[in-house]
């Protein structure tokens, strides 16, 4: 019975960490930068901390929040102005 309630808190827990995921990738602009890099670098620490216990539950936890924390500082890194292409030759220029 231990167990069960461990996985429903762990789920619940990742609901709540999915929410401020989909926050923070919906902003616009630098916004969406700062936020996403801040949580994203948030999640993948406390993701690599949940290892350290080595439980069944911190580990499937820890993993999880790692691979949405690489995620969220992909999204941070990316460009904000996405009209100039560097793979295009402008004749005019």
């Amino acid at each position: 019975m231990q167990e069960f309630i461990a996985y429903l808190l762990l789920f619940l827990v990742m609901m709540i960490c999915y929410q401020f995921y989909a926050y923070a990738v919906s902003q616009v602009g630098e916004n969406k930068q700062n936020r996403c890099r801040q949580l994203g670098i948030a999640y993948t620490s406390l993701g690599i901390c949940a290892l350290v216990f080595r439980n069944v539950q911190f580990v499937i936890g820890g993993l999880v929040l790692i691979m949405l924390g690489f995620r969220l500082i992909a999204h941070g890194l990316d460009r904000i102005d996405k009209k100039i292409f560097i793979d295009r030759y402008d004749e005019d220029q």
